[in-house]
């Protein structure tokens, strides 16, 4: 709970609250529940959306603000993140994406492609313009929240892609940084120096680009 993979207590500690929600496909829920972020077009979309959803009810309750909002990730968390700041550019202030798929097309071609057809339905042959709109790393332009990007040479996700979506978001105009930790592979869990300064630089990008009294 202390890592930046799982900053369930790291924020806390420095001033910022964190909600965790039972979206569709967490475990712990049935079955049903489970499958529902692959059941027709979904996956990209259905916890992406109701994510947004939330962040706007949290709004509109009075709860805080867009401009104090944040969201963060690792793993398909990295990706649930990417794809949330293009698909809702509008509905958060500062992102941390981190190890996540950037480009849909290119893990299915890269030795994922049953796993990816699987949870997107169809293969890239069958449906492009699916994983186009999926793919977060091809919609760079959209973002408008600054965004943090943690990443690790050896991770089996090439980190070309995060590197790109950085400059991608950059010549867009939007501010964004990128950590390249050596040493490490998917997630920076195992190396306690990395987290000291992925730590750091977390906190750091959320004091700097969330609003705060």
């Amino acid at each position: 709970a202390g890592y930046v993979e799982w900053p369930f207590n790291l924020l806390p500690n420095f001033g910022f609250a964190v909600l965790v929600v039972p979206l569709p496909g967490r475990v712990g829920f049935g079955p049903r529940f489970l499958d529902e972020l692959v059941d027709n077009r979904n996956f990209g979309q259905i916890d992406i959306d109701e994510q947004a959803e939330i962040a706007q009810q949290l709004v509109d309750r009075g709860y805080t603000s867009h401009a104090r909002l944040g969201i963060t990730g690792c793993s398909y968390g990295g990706y649930f993140t990417g794809q949330s700041i293009t698909r809702h550019p509008n509905a958060y202030a500062a992102a941390n994406p981190q190890c996540g798929t950037i480009d849909l097309v290119y893990m299915s071609d890269h030795g994922l492609r049953s796993s990816i057809a699987y949870q997107m339905g169809r293969t890239p042959d069958e449906d492009p313009a699916e994983y186009t709109k999926d793919s977060p790393g091809l919609h760079a332009a959209r973002v408008t929240a600054p965004t943090l990007i943690f990443d690790g040479i050896y991770d089996f996700i090439p980190y070309a892609f995060s590197q790109d979506f950085h400059d991608a978001i950059n010549a867009a105009g939007t501010p964004a940084d990128f950590y390249l930790f050596e040493g490490v592979g998917h997630g920076l869990y195992d190396c306690f120096n990395c987290q000291v300064v992925a730590g750091q630089a977390q906190i750091n990008w959320f004091r700097r680009y969330l609003a705060h009294d």
